[in-house]
């Protein structure tokens, strides 16, 4: 009779495996949209959806920054509030550079822009910005991620797998759908036309117009502020404060 060899997984490799990682992407995304929509409406008065994805209400920066906050901090969870609000501090600003950047690279345009505020390192970090990322680590190190990490833990079941496999198939399909549609639309911006049939279908249905409602913060990356309404911003800005 042969012996049979059975792997099984250590509770560290089940807590960070595809499954939970996903659900934690999943979960910080729709949270930080949320929470980012309710700003905007109190802030601007109007609604402004911050998601980043055609089909569903999800921000891809919210979502990444949970898996980091959880992948980096996962041995602070015990650690004092300050060290883990110092540390998402400086790793959300990183973050933030890092994808404003990336949009301006591969698609030409900008979903936020921090250069008319006071305390700005350039367009994507804003030094009073960062202490959102710095409460943001502390609330989900301390509140959610435990509560997360517990729930995920207790519902691994065969149904629970394929659903994530479904929605996880869903959510790369509509990711890379939202991020090809913006590549046409830089290409369009070039007046370059379309080559084959996918791209004709996206200037039909994805146009300048669309996709500037579903990302309403969008602008072109070389706009420049103007300096008297980048002086208007400062003193807002500084009257809030």
């Amino acid at each position: 009779m042969q012996n049979e060899l059975t792997v099984r997984e250590t509770p560290r490799q089940k807590e960070f495996s595809f499954y939970n990682i996903f659900w934690i992407y999943v979960v910080g995304g729709v949270i930080g949209c949320i929470l980012e929509t309710i700003w905007c409406c109190f802030v601007f008065g109007e609604y402004s959806s911050r998601s980043s994805n055609l089909f569903f209400p999800i921000s891809v920066v919210w979502g990444f920054g949970a898996v980091i906050f959880t992948l980096v901090l996962k041995g602070n969870l015990d650690s004092s509030p300050g060290l883990i609000f110092l540390k998402g501090y400086i790793m959300g600003g990183m973050f933030e550079f890092t994808c404003g950047f990336l949009c301006e690279k591969f698609f030409d345009v900008t979903f936020w822009d921090y250069s008319a505020l006071p305390f700005s390192l350039g367009r994507y970090v804003n030094l009073m910005f960062c202490c959102f990322w710095g409460l943001a680590a502390l609330v989900w190190c301390k509140k959610v991620y435990p509560l997360i990490r517990r729930i995920l833990m207790e519902k691994r079941r065969k149904s629970s797998r394929l659903l994530t496999q479904v929605f996880a198939l869903f959510m790369a399909v509509t990711t890379l759908m939202s991020g090809v549609a913006l590549f046409r639309m830089n290409e369009r911006s070039q007046n370059l036309p379309a080559q084959n049939g996918f791209e004709r279908y996206l200037d039909r249905h994805y146009t300048d117009e669309v996709l500037q409602r579903c990302f309403p913060k969008m602008k072109p990356a070389d706009l420049v502020i103007p300096p008297d309404v980048q002086a208007d911003r400062q003193s807002a800005a500084s009257d809030g404060v």
